[in-house]
């Protein structure tokens, strides 16, 4: 167990594990559904999955939103290319950044869940087989955005890296 978790990135930590155990303990608390947080293994594995899926919702929901309700506006990608160049600080900035953005998806779907007062209809649900099919097709939904935004993001650093010459 050390080993793995010495192999989690500092990235890793701050912006799936952190929140998501978070978000696992805070469902908890407020009684959204009982979660058994005296097993640390659950803890870890569900609280780093429940990380990922905040932190994609917060790439593919709260970041476009914010953009278009100019909360934040973001550099032009070749100027964060250029600027990461010169400042190594930069990448650990975004990271935080990102983090900050995983806590607003996280604090925003736990505020969504305590008002609709749905403790007891959610324990009613996650015993469906419909909420298992419902869940994994978000889920599939999430994941399928998340994967087309991040090869976006590959493809342009390898265009700005290859027009370097």
């Amino acid at each position: 167990m050390d080993k793995l978790i010495e192999k989690l990135s500092e990235y890793n930590i701050l912006n799936y594990l952190i929140p998501g155990v978070l978000f696992l303990c805070f469902i908890d608390a407020l009684e959204i559904h009982d979660i058994n947080e005296k097993n640390v293994f659950l803890m870890l594995f569900g609280g780093y999955f429940s990380g990922m899926v905040l932190s994609r919702l917060g790439s593919i929901v709260v970041e476009p939103l914010f953009k278009w309700l100019n909360i934040v506006v973001y550099a032009q990608y070749s100027d964060y290319l250029k600027a990461e160049e010169k400042d190594a600080k930069l990448p650990r900035l975004v990271s935080e950044n990102n983090m900050y953005r995983t806590f607003v998806s996280m604090f925003i779907i736990l505020f969504i869940l305590y008002l609709c007062g749905l403790s007891v209809k959610i324990n009613y649900f996650l015993h469906s087989k419909c909420a298992l099919f419902i869940i994994l097709l978000i889920l599939l939904l999430i994941y399928i955005l998340a994967f087309r935004k991040q090869t976006s993001y590959i493809r342009k650093r390898v265009e700005k890296i290859n027009s370097r010459g």
